[in-house]
């Protein structure tokens, strides 16, 4: 089988799980890679499997991430197998940097999982619960200055499994709904009610790994450990790895046995890392620089020189799940970052903070960006302002010259762009200063 559906032309195989085997092809037409799942045939047969797939393909070719690997196909070849096309992503399964470095530095270590809660956020709010994660399914890839950006693969594929696969089967068969170093009590148990927060505690045990660099609960059998997620409490690492105790307690908190014990949303689990990472790093613990050796796939880069003060942001926009991406992508470059969801809350943030450059949406409800930006450019010349949006960009260029903002973003681009377009801006303010 060199071409696949009759349109994607097989250059390589990538690997091969539970669910089927995974193609590095090209689109014969646009040229295009992708990664292409072939599920298994025992899938591809089952009528009720089918039945959801479709349904679970046609939302998540909806749900756009930019942790996310995004879903852009589906169909069923000629001899009868479903498939599932998706962005081929170049970087390296965060499992094999995990098996050949070991434990993480706390700064690698926090920036992932903050990417990691960020894409589940986004998908829990779009009603998609993955119930899988696990290192096996991230990978890590050379974004702006080397940074480590993470993609999460096989959204909807565990749920999908669920059809076709009892709950009992974990236990006795040692196959799974779910892998079983992270699967959730709840989980182990075979509970048939699930919710977003197995992803949770999924995020948790990856936590506790990249921390220490091994899983909190391994039995010598599959059934031993699901044994140990419903019964024993993870090995403490605090002082053994010389972190603070308020480190270990947070991880602890997303390993709790009961899911009304742990943090309830992925919101409230990113916003506890967050100000984890903050208290961290203002403490005389914290080390020179958050780096993790050996990977590949590099580190967060500071865009703001250690000792120097920090250039303060403020981004306005009434989607908070906008805000919370910003506002990540913008602190780990090592800016201070300042959100508000409405048009009155600004000036505070810019007489008291000194902000030297706004983002605005343009489609704002209680006031248009552009208005703001003509006002603001009236009574602040010097702040630098950013109109930001989804309509056509030659829309919103009219737009931005119109209104005098110093640039735009369009919210259909990737976000390396948008921190690319935001570091030139700032660029050009400072050399303004010093001229």
């Amino acid at each position: 089988m060199d071409r696949i559906a009759g349109k994607y032309d097989i250059i390589k195989q990538l690997g091969e799980g539970s669910s089927g085997k995974v193609f590095l092809v090209q689109h014969c037409d646009l040229g295009v890679r992708y990664a292409l799942k072939i599920l298994d045939q025992s899938l591809s047969d089952h009528k009720r499997f089918i039945e959801r797939f479709k349904r679970e393909a046609e939302v998540l070719l909806r749900f756009t991430h930019e942790g996310s690997i995004q879903l852009r196909d589906f169909g069923r070849t000629d001899q009868g197998l479903y498939y599932m096309a998706m962005d081929y992503c170049e970087g390296e399964v965060l499992k094999h940097i995990i098996q050949r470095q070991g434990k993480f530095e706390f700064g690698a270590a926090t920036d992932i999982i903050l990417q990691l809660l960020a894409t589940l956020q986004a998908a829990h709010e779009h009603g998609i619960i993955h119930r899988d994660i696990k290192p096996d399914n991230m990978m890590l890839e050379k974004g702006p200055g080397g940074r480590a950006m993470l993609r999460i693969l096989d959204f909807g594929i565990a749920k999908l499994r669920e059809s076709v696969e009892p709950s009992s089967s974990v236990t006795l068969e040692g196959a799974s709904i779910g892998t079983p170093y992270y699967m959730s009590p709840e989980q182990a148990s075979g509970e048939a009610d699930l919710d977003q927060r197995v992803d949770l505690y999924a995020a948790g045990v990856v936590l506790y790994e990249l921390l220490t660099g091994r899983v909190p609960f391994k039995g010598k059998t599959v059934l031993q450990t699901l044994v140990m997620h419903l019964t024993h409490t993870a090995e403490p690492f605090a002082q053994e790895l010389n972190l603070p105790e308020y480190v270990e307690q947070l991880v602890f908190k997303a390993l709790e046995k009961s899911k009304e014990d742990r943090f309830q949303t992925a919101a409230e689990f990113r916003q506890a890392v967050l100000d984890m990472a903050s208290r961290f790093n203002k403490s005389s613990e914290a080390p020179a620089e958050a780096a993790s050796p050996n990977t590949s796939a590099g580190t967060p880069q500071q865009a703001i020189q250690p000792g120097s003060e920090k250039t303060r942001i403020l981004c306005l926009d009434d989607n908070e799940m906008i805000l919370n991406i910003l506002k990540h992508l913008l602190d780990q470059q090592g800016y201070e970052t300042f959100t508000a969801s409405n048009c009155s809350a600004i000036h505070d943030y810019l007489f008291k903070y000194d902000v030297k450059l706004l983002i605005s949406d343009v489609e704002m409800p209680d006031m248009r960006g552009t208005k703001v930006c003509q006002l603001l450019k009236k009574s602040l010349p010097e702040l630098k302002i950013i109109l930001f949006s989804n309509v056509d960009v030659r829309e919103l260029e009219k737009m931005s010259i119109e209104s005098r903002a110093d640039g735009w973003l369009s919210k259909n681009t990737k976000p390396t762009e948008w921190l690319t377009k935001i570091s030139e801006i700032i660029s050009s303010a400072d050399s303004g200063d010093q001229s």
